[in-house]
């Protein structure tokens, strides 16, 4: 399961999957868990649109899901979700989407 150090990194990304109509994604925020590599390579590719949807909210001066201060909360989801598909054996997942761009 996805254990978040705090309650808000869940409604952020939930907040995120909804504006950016990523279904397959709440389906994995609503389970807790990735079921094999393909999800894994899609939560981490959405996790990266995130933080692109994020700045640009961040520079307009909007919140997510009632909170602001999106670049902390980017970096608990990033160190989150890092761990979990690490330990979940999906650290190639991770890594290879790791940098935008590669």
């Amino acid at each position: 399961m996805i254990a978040y150090k705090y309650p808000e990194e869940k409604e952020i990304l939930m907040h995120y999957a909804r504006k950016l109509k990523a279904n397959d994604i709440i389906e994995i925020i609503d389970n807790g868990y990735v079921k094999n590599a393909n999800e894994a390579k899609l939560l981490t590719a959405f996790f990266w649109q995130m933080v692109d949807e994020s700045v640009k909210d961040a520079e307009q001066g909007l919140d997510a899901a009632g909170h602001r201060d999106l670049q902390a909360y980017d970096e608990y989801i990033m160190n989150t979700l890092r761990s979990y598909l690490i330990n979940a054996g999906y650290e190639k997942e991770w890594n290879d989407d790791d940098e935008p761009g590669q």
